[in-house]
């Protein structure tokens, strides 16, 4: 089962406005990884960190696994500290519990270079899918660590919820190696 379009969205909303939040509550980082790579031929770099909020650790880059899905979740910061402007997001959903090899159900990226005022820069909408193979995704309890490539084609939103314009793209290619959090 495919999750419907408005779901994918809404769950995006949360993420931002969770990172929106945290930047108002964190007051301590700690870097888990980094994805490196080249956006619009430029090379990049972004830090997953995790950050105290409310008392608890909140990380960027997490893992849930159930029976019926499993959703990634990786978000990188351009230093190695909670910001709002330069954020790249990767999510990938599967079906049933990630193993070795799945086809993920959806990919999408996200880039917010000048944060949540937009513009944006998405997957979603654009001529290509994005793609995401996973390396190597090791879980030991609550810890794991994630080890994969990506390519995207980005296209413009001038706000998160304009339509994709499929004619202004940009493209990013990078690596994700990280520790993360798993439920």
């Amino acid at each position: 089962m495919r999750p419907r379009p408005y779901l994918r969205t809404r769950l995006t909303c949360c993420w931002l406005v969770v990172a929106a939040f945290a930047s108002s509550t964190a007051t301590t980082a700690e870097e888990l990884g980094r994805i490196t790579g080249f956006l619009d031929g430029e090379p990049t770099a972004w830090h997953t960190i995790t950050m105290q909020q409310g008392g608890r650790t909140v990380a960027t880059a997490s893992v849930v696994q159930g029976v019926r899905l499993t959703e990634l979740y990786v978000q990188g910061h351009p230093e190695a500290r909670f910001g709002t402007a330069g954020l790249l997001s990767l999510e990938a959903r599967y079906t049933g519990t990630y193993a070795p090899g799945a086809t993920p159900l959806s990919v999408d990226v996200l880039f917010m270079p000048d944060g949540m005022g937009g513009p944006f820069w998405t997957s979603r909408g654009a001529a290509r899918a994005p793609v995401l193979d996973i390396v190597s995704l090791e879980i030991w309890g609550n810890f794991g660590r994630l080890e994969a490539v990506f390519d995207a084609q980005l296209c413009l939103r001038p706000i998160i919820s304009a339509a994709t314009d499929p004619d202004t793209c940009r493209k990013v290619t990078g690596v994700i190696e990280t520790e993360l959090s798993a439920e």
